[in-house]
């Protein structure tokens, strides 16, 4: 096993204290920073400065953590990188205001995403039904056939 195996494995453990995740969500190992932003255990103000990295990877993998806060959230949402803002979008904890700026946005996965999205409200989910883009549409559809039943 080398360093950088070593390295994930330890910012992917439970037991990996605040102070060693926070040295690593530093680390110029994208793997290493990759599995900071997965562990489940991770503090918020850790998810802070890995939603400030270069690689959309890791910022992926912060919007993707159940430990994500509103506000980072709120600030991917605006990320020019079109998968952040699609990941952003399939978030349960998403809020409706941030669902409803990225129904509007200029990616067509990303509109889909929020059509995916089980919180999306039923005003925003009657824009999609009408949405210029066909994969938008279907979304919809098999979201509504899907809750009808």
């Amino acid at each position: 096993m080398n360093i950088s195996d070593f390295k994930s494995l330890l910012a992917q453990s439970e037991f990996t204290p605040k102070e060693i995740l926070e040295i690593l969500a530093k680390d110029k190992d994208f793997e290493v920073r990759a599995s900071v932003a997965e562990n489940l255990n991770v503090p918020k103000e850790i998810l802070e400065i890995l939603a400030k990295d270069k690689k959309w990877k890791i910022r992926a993998y912060v919007t993707q953590n159940p430990n994500v806060s509103k506000e980072i959230l709120e600030i991917l949402a605006k990320d020019e990188d079109f998968w952040i803002r699609e990941t952003v979008a399939k978030n349960p904890n998403t809020s409706k205001e941030i669902l409803e700026i990225l129904a509007k946005d200029e990616n067509a996965n990303v509109r889909a995403s929020v059509a995916k999205n089980p919180n999306t409200p039923k005003e925003i989910l009657e824009l999609l039904a009408i949405d210029k883009a066909w994969n938008v549409r279907v979304i919809f559809a098999r979201y509504i056939f899907k809750n009808d039943n």
